[in-house]
């Protein structure tokens, strides 16, 4: 109790009342800044009112151009990966501003020309910004600005993700009492996000599988979570090792070759742009027609095309394209193995992907467990659970020390061009006066 006590010290009714406003507010700059990707990617890539549909020309040119955008934006300041961005976006008065302002811009581009990662880095770098700008009007205190920059990065991903307590664990696996402030600004955003989601339409993030009235636990749901643990697996290590190989050139050198070998990627099979969010679907509709082999070599593909965006400067977050990987792994694997229903295979794929290749799996779980509209409650354990005995066998890398996300690949290290894990060696580094030990109080960490 003593402990509990210790790690509620510095919690006031004013900075818990602050965390939920703000957390709000987040929430509703998160639903806005989504659904102004959504209307982009739509503009860029609607065909007669149909998303996607294009040819492998027209798909590689926009790519190309979404690419040579990303060149133009990396000129102004370099951009950052969404680790870094969520712990510059805990720390708002100390944020390089210009280098967060990039990575939104590189974000929204990701989205809008096709890019096979997640909108959650251009949401959390716009709510960096607001707020930078809060934290200085409300308050001087170091303390108090962690806490409105933590209350932020918790009610937008406590929207997006449709999981306050998801949101609160992603950036440590950890929940405890140390982190109410954040799981009330979590609270507020998700509620203000899904409530404009659904006056506006966008239906948010959530989604659904295909599970029938009778499906039940089966065997063939351990040979699912084994196989698509082996798929997160292998996109660490395709993503280690792309980054070793970019490490050894101009980030302008990889954001172009990469943005060619992805064009040519998507050009020939289209099913690895975009997060794979809303492409569930189309996992439906050939697992219906028996396409095994084109359900393989798209979570193959996938797995690359993540990769490859994610080292070339293509900002973005990994869960929802890992969720479409495992996904298009159980619909392969329920073609073969009889009664296996589809909707528990998906979810288990889904589960045991994305806790492998994100590293999280207490984050994956509470996430997928409010994500998911469907009764796969069960699957989602049982692929979580085969992740995390995964985990404890298979030694983590050095990146995943650091929250397994790719370097920097700012232009401002002076280690060739490149900064280090979190843009530790970037020229935007905060190098602010160290904080005296009363700036603990009342954070959010």
């Amino acid at each position: 109790m003593s402990r509990v006590k210790a790690r509620l010290e510095g919690v006031t009714p004013k900075l818990a009342l602050l965390a939920v406003m703000y957390g709000a507010v987040a929430g509703l700059i998160a639903i806005l800044t989504f659904s102004g990707m959504q209307w982009l990617q739509h503009i860029v890539w609607s065909s007669n009112g149909v998303l996607g549909e294009r040819s492998p020309i027209q798909i590689a040119t926009t790519i190309l151009i979404g690419g040579a955008l990303l060149l133009l934006i990396s000129r102004i300041a370099p951009t950052e990966d969404l680790a870094t961005v969520l712990k510059q976006a805990g720390d708002p008065g100390n944020l390089p501003r210009r280098a967060v302002l990039t990575t939104a811009l590189a974000a929204i581009v990701a989205v809008a020309f096709g890019s096979a990662v997640g909108p959650e880095a251009g949401i959390i770098a716009v709510v960096a910004q607001l707020s930078a700008i809060v934290s200085r009007v409300i308050s001087r205190d170091a303390a108090t600005q962690r806490a409105i920059g933590q209350a932020g990065n918790a009610g937008a991903l406590g929207g997006f993700y449709a999981s306050p307590p998801g949101a609160v664990v992603v950036d440590g696996d950890d929940l405890g009492p140390q982190n109410v402030l954040q799981l009330a600004a979590g609270c507020a955003g998700f509620l203000v996000f899904m409530g404009v989601a659904r006056l506006t339409s966008e239906g948010g993030a959530t989604f659904t599988v295909p599970v029938t009235d009778n499906a039940n636990l089966h065997w063939g749901l351990l040979a699912v979570a084994v196989a698509a643990a082996a798929a997160g697996l292998l996109f660490r290590v395709v993503h280690d090792g792309m980054e070793r190989a970019v490490a050894r050139v101009q980030p302008w050198v990889a954001t172009a070759v990469g943005t060619i070998i992805f064009a040519a990627l998507a050009a020939a099979l289209p099913l690895v742009r975009f997060s794979g969010h809303h492409e569930l679907g189309d996992l439906e509709v050939l697992t219906a027609d028996g396409a095994l082999s084109m359900l393989v070599l798209v979570a193959v593909a996938k797995i690359g095309a993540l990769a490859l965006c994610l080292v070339s400067g293509w900002r973005g977050g990994e869960f929802f394209p890992l969720v479409f990987i495992g996904a298009a792994l159980g619909s392969a694997i329920s073609l073969v193995v009889p009664g296996l229903d589809l909707g528990m295979a998906m979810a288990t794929g889904m589960a045991a992907t994305a806790a492998v290749g994100w590293q999280k799996p207490l984050a994956v779980l509470l996430i997928l467990v409010l994500l998911v509209e469907s009764p796969v409650a069960l699957a989602l354990v049982i692929g979580v659970g085969v992740a995390f005995l995964v985990g404890l066998l298979v030694p983590q890398g050095e990146g995943s020390k650091q929250g397994g996300r790719a370097p920097n690949q700012g232009e401002g290290s002076k280690q060739g061009g490149r900064a280090p894990n979190h843009g530790q060696g970037s020229k935007h580094t905060r190098r602010g006066p160290k904080r005296d030990s009363g700036g603990k109080k009342g954070s959010l960490a």
